[in-house]
Formats: structure tokens, sequence, C-alpha cells
């Protein structure tokens, strides 16, 4: 039997059992034999016969004194009785519509039974099961009675009994199982073969064969990722692209000239920067940073560096509302440098230059923005996705810059680099996270990437206090909330829906705008801001906000980056049990920007105890790696990296990215491992294994 062949020819399924395999994707003997278990059943401890009781999961040792099969009465069913003793008890096993018993079963053998007792009128009975030769080599139908039994996915027509069979078969017969580790690091890691590992985590016979049969499994899996990433990273070594010149004096100029003293983490992250560029190899570095630490000004003065040696920059951001305020914040970083700023999304074209920001209205005018940017005029384009529609051209593109990157396909991302890549060189690439990155998902992730970590924040600013409210709690919240308002500043009110919807207790922005206006702040202008608004809308709605003509602001998500109000001193978020701790801390962080004093007020509707535990690391700690460490422990991956970077993670079905020992393990042996044999020329199995083609993609 080998690996590919299908699972028709397999004996001991029939037409309809196999059609319910195909649905579930099992085709081949190979997805057989890695459909794993997500659970067992215990039977590990065996108890004498005279002290079953009704209701008890056991396993019994018993002899089979008589085997008797009839018909139940009134009743369309075949029963299978075996009359079972052990010196100390006596019990009877029943089975229905199993008449091949009687084949695997013999009276005067001795079995391991497994399954739970039932009192029944003709008295304790042990229903339907399992059993097995107590010699476990001798493998009866359901083969030898683990003690620790496999539960696999399954789906209707399809039994856990036929699944066992055919996987345990399958282990028996497949001749092509081939381990795609090499010995050394099967040796130096302490690891199970892969045949050994693959039997243990389907039928292990101490809960230690299960532990270590799910540690190799779970270092494949990690070691899987961290070859394609290493060798992604070696193709990236293997391109070239054009060095720039540090432009000493005019970068310096621009950090002299900011209205802020640069955190040593940004300055750390600058120079990595800078030298990334100065190399003749494609940089590509992720800049991953805490809410609020500044990443937006290193990457603002890599692109004055580009600018001083004569080459342009794009940052690209996923939303409008982001790519607004980077070209706001860059306008007025650049204004005494002399650099020119462009914004190109779907709904705005501008441009800013000696101290004029103008807006690019008309065909006429957009069509010579665009000529600006191609000719080179324009130092900086700032955009959404639009600026990768083939209208957007560039005369040299030095660098690109992903903001929230995890909201963009590698193909978004690529195509955009197509833009500057000219002559066989390529544009240097800078990725910014929106949340912190836990290192040990970094290493998981990003293992092509250099990492530049900010955790510093800038000085002058308070902590922000931070309050989970209960219900009782709820109108004192609010008078704090109105002595902030009282004393002339600004709130942020954040509602997971926007219309109300049928789901108890979840807040919409109209019916949570509509309730504060009426109710709670009468007196105060109130908005309200989400994703199905005009981009005119959204646009005069936070310029109201800003100037401070609204003084409450109630907003999807939407709001989560890209808004910088220093007036603003109160975030609200309603609804927050439904939000992981990496994106309330990406809500609190749009306060605590100004001078003042700032606040921020989570009112769960479901104040449970788990709710109020998880939720209290919030007033915890105002570090962002430590609630995306939280988080990930939490809640996975997902939402730190976004749905569709997480996607290979999520099929993880052993590893975990928290296990930074693991994680650390498997990235030291694919180094090791691509030392040596940077093609896998030499490991043909383990290149089988990971893929023949070099992913540039980040585990999509």
């Amino acid at each position: 039997m080998k690996l590919s062949d299908p699972i028709s020819s397999l004996r001991g399924t029939n037409s309809k059992q196999r059609a319910v395999l195909e649905v579930m994707g099992l085709t081949t003997v190979r997805d057989l034999i890695f459909h794993f278990p997500f659970r067992y059943e215990d039977f590990s401890v065996r108890i004498p016969l005279s002290q079953v009781e009704a209701g008890m999961e056991v396993t019994v040792v018993a002899k089979v004194e008589r085997l008797a099969s009839r018909h139940a009465f009134r009743r369309r069913l075949s029963l299978t009785e075996a009359f079972l003793s052990d010196g100390q008890g006596t019990i009877t096993a029943v089975w229905f519509n199993q008449p091949y018993l009687s084949k695997y079963v013999r009276a005067g053998e001795t079995y391991r039974f497994a399954g739970k007792a039932v009192q029944t009128k003709y008295g304790l009975r042990l229903q339907n099961p399992v059993y097995g030769r107590e010699s476990l080599g001798e493998a009866a139908m359901t083969g030898p009675v683990s003690p620790f039994l496999p539960v696999y996915p399954s789906s209707a027509g399809l039994t856990q009994f036929v699944l066992r069979k055919l996987i345990r078969n399958c282990l028996s017969a497949v001749v092509d199982l081939r381990d795609h580790l090499p010995e050394g690091v099967i040796d130096g890691y302490g690891l199970m073969s892969l045949s050994d590992a693959l039997r243990s985590v389907h039928f292990p016979e101490v809960i230690g064969d299960q532990t270590a049969a799910r540690r190799r499994l779970a270092f494949d899996e990690l070691l899987r990722i961290q070859l394609a990433m290493g060798r992604t990273r070696r193709y990236r070594e293997s391109r070239r692209a054009q060095a720039v010149t540090f432009g000493r004096e005019a970068v310096l100029g621009f950090v002299e000239g900011l209205p802020f003293k640069l955190t040593d983490d940004q300055r750390r992250a600058a120079w990595e920067v800078i030298r990334d560029m100065e190399k003749d190899m494609p940089m590509n570095r992720l800049l991953d940073g805490d809410v609020g630490s500044g990443k937006t000004a290193v990457a603002a003065l890599a692109a004055m560096n580009a600018a001083a040696a004569g080459h342009q920059t794009a940052i690209m951001a996923p939303t409008e509302i982001l790519a607004l305020q980077h070209y706001r914040t860059l306008s007025a970083m650049y204004a005494a440098g002399g650099l020119k700023v462009a914004l190109w999304t779907n709904s705005y074209h501008r441009s800013f230059a000696d101290g004029e920001d103008r807006e690019r209205r008309g065909k006429a005018e957009s069509m010579a923005l665009l000529s600006e940017i191609a000719s080179g005029e324009v130092d900086v384009v700032v955009g959404t996705q639009a600026l990768v529609e083939p209208s957007v051209s560039f005369a040299s593109l030095m660098l690109v810059v992903v903001d929230e990157q995890h909201r963009f396909g590698v193909r978004i991302r690529q195509l955009l680099c197509d833009k500057g890549s000219a002559d066989g060189l390529e544009p240097h690439l800078l990725t910014m996270t929106a949340t912190p990155i836990p290192r040990s998902l970094a290493l998981a992730v990003y293992g092509d990437l250099d990492l530049s970590v900010i955790r510093e924040k800038p000085g002058g600013r308070q902590p922000i206090k931070t309050k989970v409210v209960s219900p009782r709690g709820r109108q004192a919240a609010y008078g704090a909330v109105r002595r902030e308002l009282e004393a002339g500043r600004q709130a942020f009110v954040v509602c997971p829906l926007i219309d109300s919807s049928d789901m108890l207790g979840v807040t919409s922005v109209t019916e949570e705008h509509d309730r504060l206006v009426g109710e709670v702040f009468p007196d105060y202008e109130i908005g309200q801001l989400h994703g199905r608004l005009p981009a005119a809308e959204k646009e005069e709605m936070m310029r109201r906000f800003r100037s401070g003509e609204i003084k409450v602001l109630v907003a999807t998500s939407v709001i989560e980056v890209g808004v910088d109000v220093p007036n603003a001193t109160v975030m609200c978020v309603e609804g927050a049990d439904r939000f992981g701790l990496a994106q309330l801390h990406q809500f609190r962080g749009r306060v605590g920007r100004g001078e003042h004093q700032s606040y921020c007020f989570l009112f769960p509707a479901n104040y449970g105890t788990a709710v109020r535990e998880r939720l209290s690391a919030m007033e915890a700690t105002d570090d962002g790696f430590v609630l995306a460490e939280k988080d990930l422990a939490l809640r996975g991956p997902g939402d730190l990296l976004g749905v569709e970077q997480s996607g290979q993670l999520s099929e993880l079905k052993f590893a975990s990215v928290a296990d930074m020992d693991l994680v650390r393990d498997t990235r030291v042996a694919a180094q090791s491992i691509l030392e040596d044999d940077p093609e896998l020329d030499n490991h043909p199995v383990l290149r089988e294994f990971i893929g023949e083609s070099v992913r540039e993609a980040h585990l999509e």
C-alpha cells in the first residue's frame, strides 16, 4: 500500500462510506494517516467486574463465557450478547446490528472491553463496547483497545469504528512512509521518528507516547514554515537593489526640525533602515511597534533619506482615513524640508508643496498630479490600494512603505514594488504593523524579514487610566466623561456594529448615537462615523471633530487607526468583550496624545467572571507587547495577523506559535539545514515536504 493509493482501493469500506470520506477531503491513504484525532477516550484504568456500576465509563478484562446472536423482541434489530466473567464478577456485553462479531469474538478467549455500563431491566450491560484481544499485538475488528481511544472529526454515515479500522490498517500496510527529517535533527532535538509519531498519536499506549508524538508533529509544522521562510529570505538575498547613500545632512536637518525628540528605539530603528538602504540588496524590514510609539516618524525619515538621493517613496495604507492622516502628518513634517507630498486614493487627489495643500479636483487636475508623480516632481506619494492602478507610475521609486501590512495580500504589495523595478533592480521595502507582534509570532510568521522593534513611547504623555465598567458603574463613568467635556475636551464612543441587530446586548453606532443625544449628553454636539458613509461625509465628520465642533464621536472600528485628535481624552468602548485585547489597545491609543490626562472606559455586554479577568489586563498594563502575548494565548494569531496571513497558522494541528522554545528550535534547525543545503538537493524528501516553490508570501 502506498501513500498515494486511493481510498477506493481499501478493503472494508462501502460506496456510501467512501462518498462521506471524499466529502471530508479524505481521498488517499496519506489523507487518512494524517487525519488526526481531536481527543481521546481514556480507558487506561481497568477495574474488576465486581466494581462496575451503572453510568460508569469502564475498561475491563474478561473472558467470554458464551456468545449468542438473536433478533431483538419486536424490533428489526440483530442483537449480539457476550456473557463475560473475570473471576470476581459477571456482566453482559451487548452490540446492536453487528452480527459479524461472532467472527472476531470467540467464547473461551480473553479480551479487553471498553464502554459505558447501563442499567436495563435485564441487568447491568456494557452497550456497544469497543474491544480487542488482551494481547495488544493481535488486532481484532476494532483493533487492540488502546488505553487512549482516538476520537476523530467525522460526519454522518461514517462511524468512529470504521475510521479507526481504516487508519490502523493504513498505518500497518503503508510501505513508502519516509521520514523527511534528517537523522541529525531527529537525534539532536530528541524527536520520535515520523512512523512512531503517527502510530503513537493515533493509538497511544501511554500518555507519554501521545505527548512525544505531538511534539514531533508540532516540530514538523513549524519547521515547514521556517524552511519556507528561510528559502524565501535566501531568494531575496539573491536579488539586487540600488544602494542609497546616506543623506546625512538632509536626514539630520529633518530630525532637528521635528517638533519632538525621537526616542532611542526610534533612532535605532531608523538607523537600521538607513543601513539596509545602503546595501545593494533589497531591504525587507518589518517595523514592529506599540501603539503611539512613532512608527510613522521612522518611515518619514527613511523617505527623506530616499529623497535626498533623488528618489521617490510610496506609502500604502489600507484605508482612506489612515492614508489621509499620513498625508497630513507627512506634509507637516516635510513643510520645512521642501519635499512635495501627494495623496492618491479613489476619493482623494491632493498635493502639498511650499506650505500649500491643494485639492486636485477634476480630470485635468488629477492627470496633472499623475504626471508630477511620473516625472519625479513628487517626492512622497501616500495612498491606498489605488497606488497599484496602471495609471500610477513613478520616475524612480526607491522605497515602498506598507502600513498595516497584514491587511494587504502579497500580490498587492508586489504590484506596488514592481512599479520601482527596473534593469533588474528592486525597491527597498519597509512594512509596519498595526499592533505589536509577539516575538514568537514574529519569528514564526515573518522569519524572512529583518525586524525592528519600537517599544518606547514618546515622553511627556501621561498613562491612560483604564476602567472595566460594570452595569452599575455606567452612570459614574458618564459623569467622568461629562467632566472632560465640560473642561473643553472630547470623547470617542466605539460600537461593534453600525445598525441595531437581533444579537442580544450588542450596541450599534446608530442606536448608541440616538441614545447619547436623547438621554446622556443632549447638550453636546454628537456625530457618528462608520464605513458605509461616503468618503466626503467621513472627511467632513472628522474635520468637525478635529476642529472641536463635534464633542463626542460615535464610531465603529473605522477609527482604530489613522485618527489623531490630541484634544480627545476619553475612549468609551461598548461591547468591549467582543474585541480582542490588541484591538482594544488600538482604540485606547486614539486618546492620550495630548498634554491632558486621558481615560478609557470598557463597557462589556457580558460582565461575567471570564470576561472581567480577560479585560482586567487592560487595566493592569498599557504595554501593547504584553497585551499581544495575552491575546495570542487567549484568541490565537487571527486578531494579530488578520484573516489572510493567519490562514496557514489556523491549520496548525499540533504547534502553537506561542511556544517560544519550539519556534526557536525549529528556526535554528531550519537555518542549519539551509546553511549546508540551500536548495535541499540532498534532502529531496524534505523538499517535497515543504513544497518545491520558493514562497514569497507570508503564509498566504
